[in-house]
């Protein structure tokens, strides 16, 4: 009877595989074609916003490179204004220097002036005292004889053709040097409101340069961003094509193990028959056959057991297993800024412990991405399956990394080790898991829900 009771229920066993397992597989495929495709659909759009960026950026560049020949123009433009500038300056601190010595001229001139105004007042004063042309009369008439005569007119006429001379060119000086003055002053007036005028001119092209760097700083803070936004595209681009390669090994992993649990059922379906047929024989054969393969398989156990480090997290049961052994420091939650009062949201877990403690996989999956950045410091994204649904896990702020990009992990395996790399003021580990591809803080979920 118990024979019976035995071939009944692997037989049962082995039906009920065959008609689970084929359903469980297309399950796991239809969920990963659906992701592959929602990556893909991402991979559509990441690529018509770094078309519609390159676009921006081209426009932009053209939009710079005529600012800079505009601001090169006026840069020549300024440079003509700044030498006529020049020009006039020098002109006019030589025409100052000519009427310096004007200045000094006329000094000179109304000295001579003022001698010849004394000189002309005394010999007017004189005249007046002796008569006047009475005293010329008796000059002329007091002589010897007509030699003497011819003698004392011709000093008479040279001492009046004297005086004329003396009050002409006096004249002529005076005249001339008011001229003089008046024409150098009036140059000099020219020459400062020429300069004024190149002022006004230089400064109204530095304004127009003022203006033009203030449309080119805006320009290039532009350009700068849409490149910024364009290497995030890129990176964005790059990840969805290293996550879709992820999802497609982690599908053949899945579909290897899945084909060797198949391989390893109908072993040990085929052993099971045998052993059954053995037991029609020699029931007693078959008890000892059995205790000994438990006691076996009981060994393997601990011995495994046995073999794990004492450092790194007992690996639980469930779909995910704690990553790190330590202290939980910080949730899954908005946090509020002290100063600015401004919402965040923290996409994960932090676990504190010392530098260097074992960092393991959550889950069985294929590692995404393992790279530095300046934010996570050391950082790995693996890709899981687990029950038809794709689920994304991210370790970060790791003092090291021991896992590549591409490579399959099991769950509770070793990854890296516990640091403070990145934005990090102390070890720890920030841990988070996304529902699905990994689409940012919009994909996360809170892993106390999962572990």
């Amino acid at each position: 009877m118990k024979r019976k009771i035995a071939v009944f229920s692997l037989a049962a066993i082995m039906g009920t595989s065959s008609l689970l397992l084929p359903n469980a597989n297309l399950a796991f495929a239809e969920s990963l074609e659906e992701k592959k495709q929602d990556i893909e659909k991402k991979q559509s759009n990441v690529s018509s916003s770094m078309s519609e960026k390159e676009s921006e950026i081209s426009k932009l560049e053209k939009e710079e490179a005529q600012l800079d020949s505009e601001i090169e123009s006026l840069d020549l433009q300024v440079a003509e204004t700044k030498g006529k500038i020049r020009e006039e300056e020098a002109s006019i601190a030589e025409t100052k220097k000519k009427i310096e010595e004007l200045k000094v001229q006329i000094e000179e001139v109304k000295a001579r002036i003022a001698e010849r105004n004394k000189l002309l007042e005394d010999r007017a004063r004189a005249l007046q005292e002796s008569g006047g042309m009475v005293s010329y009369l008796d000059v002329l008439l007091g002589s010897q004889d007509f030699g003497d005569l011819v003698a004392r007119v011709s000093a008479v006429t040279t001492i009046v053709e004297a005086d004329r001379e003396i009050l002409r060119a006096h004249e002529e000086d005076k005249k001339l040097l008011e001229k003089s003055e008046a024409d150098l002053n009036s140059q000099l007036k020219k020459l400062e409101d020429s300069l004024s005028e190149l002022e006004a001119l230089q400064t109204q092209l530095n304004s127009q340069v003022n203006k033009k760097k203030e449309l080119m700083k805006k320009v290039q803070v532009d350009h700068e961003e849409a490149s910024h936004e364009m290497h995030e595209l890129e990176d964005e681009a790059a990840f969805l094509a290293e996550q879709k390669k992820a999802i497609e090994l982690e599908e053949k992993r899945q579909k290897a193990a899945a084909e060797a649990a198949a391989r390893e059922a109908a072993r040990a379906a085929e052993e099971a028959k045998k052993k059954a047929a053995a037991a029609a024989k020699s029931s007693a054969n078959s008890s000892s056959t059995s205790s000994s393969k438990s006691s076996s398989d009981s060994s393997s156990s601990s011995n495994s057991s046995s073999s794990s480090s004492s450092q790194k997290p007992a690996v639980s049961s469930g779909s995910f297993t704690w990553p790190a052994s330590g202290t939980f420091t910080s949730g899954y939650g908005y946090r509020i800024h002290p100063v600015t009062g401004g919402r965040k949201l923290h996409a994960g877990i932090d676990i504190a412990n010392s530098t260097g403690t074992p960092i393991v996989a959550s889950a069985s999956g294929t590692v995404i991405r393992s790279e530095y950045s300046s934010s996570y410091g050391n950082v790995v994204y693996i890709t899981h399956n687990i029950g038809g649904q794709v689920y994304t896990t991210l370790y970060a702020h790791m003092d090291s990394r021991l896992v590549s990009s591409g490579q399959s992990v099991s769950k509770g395996q070793q990854i890296g080790t516990l640091g403070t790399t990145g934005r990090s003021t102390g070890p720890h580990l920030h841990f988070e898991i996304h529902k699905g591809p990994f689409s940012g803080s919009s994909s996360s979920v809170n892993p106390l829900d999962y572990l």
